[in-house]
């Protein structure tokens, strides 16, 4: 639920809503209109007096979605690495089993192909376990109250080099080589 719902839901005005929270019917109109960031205290006092958390859009909060991010490119860094360093191991045991089979009678490849496929096996479920780590999502939300994940856009747009959101014209923004264009999201 975002603010003007909340409000609406009420069937308070701008002003009224805002005289009960202590803040400005022009403060209230400024946030639902998306000119002005929710605070974190903001929110704190509309959960008290209303009894509905509304996500605070601050500093902070902007902040604690980019750590999110981060967290996430590095688990999946870690992950890939994982299987890179996987498919390694996998590698150097084929290689160290043909030597092997090359060297003694014909009978032995078959005993060698039979063993690296368990190993093969062990190493993707290694692999698999360390990526199946939980990943972030996001959700943008317009100021109008539509909500769009960034997999929808790309699925709207296709492949793009570049994709610009503006939540304030509910509109994105995309960059394919020479080609841009626009879409509009709500």
């Amino acid at each position: 639920m975002n603010l003007k719902e909340l409000r609406e839901k009420n069937k308070l005005t701008q002003a009224a809503f805002g005289s009960s929270l202590g803040v400005s019917g022009k403060a209230i109109y400024l946030i639902e209109s998306g000119n002005m960031n929710l605070s974190r205290k903001l929110s704190d006092k509309i959960a008290e007096v209303y009894g509905e958390f509304i996500e605070p859009t601050g500093r902070r909060a902007k902040a604690a979605a980019a750590r999110a991010e981060k967290k996430a490119d590095a688990i999946a860094a870690d992950a890939a690495q994982a299987v890179l360093d996987a498919e390694k191991k996998v590698d150097k045991r084929k290689r160290k089993a043909k030597a092997k089979v090359r060297a003694d009678k014909p009978a032995v490849e078959a005993v060698a192909e039979a063993v690296a496929a368990p190993v093969e096996a062990v190493a993707e479920k290694k692999a698999r376990r360390r990526a199946a780590k939980p990943a972030v999502s996001v959700v943008i939300q317009s100021p109008m109250g539509g909500e769009i994940t960034p997999e929808e856009i790309c699925a709207r747009i296709g492949q793009a080099d570049t994709v610009y959101i503006r939540v304030d014209q509910n509109k994105a923004y995309w960059v394919r080589g020479e080609e841009y264009g626009e879409i509009d999201l709500w």
